[in-house]
């Protein structure tokens, strides 16, 4: 949702983006609004059609207007408190010197907060039984100890003795760039045919793993560790193309929803999404082939349309 919002920009001029197409309820997620910087900061936006999501209680703080490259951004805290799916129309950007620009129209699916299991299946407690001490008791926890000072003797022993035999001499390998990594992944994976044999959370963990492997040594972000929408906000700080971020998020949401057997993509998507990520990698791979990240450069139009929820 958020890289789709951000390539209505050349049409519309004003843009705004959630983090992620999908929120529990009661839990806040951000709004991201882009406006061009020769406007000038806003005087103001105007949230009444958002009157529902939009409420001054929903609203759980808003930071100031920031200069990002050629824009200005700002980013409004906002909290769901009813599970929905909304269609959210544009909103009014008004500018000091009379001009009003309008951001193009959002979707959001606000989810139920999953209850916690009930406890009353849970067993009683047993009392406690205490076991005899024996002379296991006092050898065990000191076994792997001896264990192992015994391997690394063995170990300083062998390669001592390998260095008087040959000689040892240093090996320097080359690290892979990550771009021919994740590409090389990417085509195993593809021959593999798991969709096509009904495996489909192994072949979106395998696929969802490429690029958040290739997004973490590429950009330098925690993307192994993060879940899905932390990836999106960190990927905001980096020179990622913009155009990018939207098919991203549509395949982590789905990813998401088929490796939790909560949904299963549509039947097309499993073929476009090795394209995505093939294609996002293409995109932003060192040198003069990559997509523009932070002088301002548009990428190329994105070959493939992503399914709706």
């Amino acid at each position: 949702m958020l890289g789709a919002a951000l390539r209505l920009g050349a049409q519309t001029e004003a843009v705004a983006a959630f983090d992620s197409g999908y929120v529990e309820t009661g839990n806040p997620f951000v709004l991201h609004l882009l406006v061009p910087q020769q406007y000038g900061a806003p005087e103001s936006v105007d949230f009444s059609p958002w009157d529902t999501l939009a409420a001054a209680p929903n609203v759980v703080g808003q930071s100031s207007w920031q200069t990002k490259g050629s824009q200005l951004a700002k980013e409004v805290t906002l909290m769901a408190f009813d599970s929905a799916q909304l269609h959210l129309p544009p909103l009014a950007v008004v500018f000091a010197g009379g001009d009003t620009l309008y951001t193009n129209p959002l979707e959001l699916n606000v989810l139920p907060t999953p209850s916690p299991d009930d406890l009353a299946d849970m067993h009683d407690i047993k009392d406690i039984y205490r076991e005899p001490t024996g002379w296991r008791d006092y050898l065990w926890p000191v076994l792997p100890i001896v264990i192992g000072i015994l391997l690394f003797a063995f170990v300083v022993w062998w390669l001592l003795l390998r260095r008087k035999k040959t000689g040892l001499r240093a090996v320097r390998t080359l690290a892979q760039p990550p771009h021919e990594l994740a590409l090389r992944q990417l085509t195993d994976l593809e021959r593999k045919q798991l969709w096509q044999t009904g495996q489909l959370k192994k072949f979106y963990s395998e696929l969802t793993h490429i690029v958040r492997e290739y997004l973490e040594q590429r950009y330098n972000i925690p993307a192994l560790e993060s879940a899905s929408d932390e990836i999106l906000r960190l990927l905001l700080n980096t020179s990622i193309p913009a155009p990018l971020l939207t098919p991203l998020s549509e395949l982590l949401r789905w990813a998401d929803l088929a490796k939790f057997a909560k949904g299963a993509p549509p039947e097309q998507f499993h073929a476009q999404a090795l394209r995505e990520v093939r294609y996002l990698v293409e995109q932003t791979k060192p040198g003069p082939a990559a997509a523009s990240g932070g002088n301002g450069t548009p990428v190329t139009d994105h070959p493939t349309k992503h399914p709706t929820t």
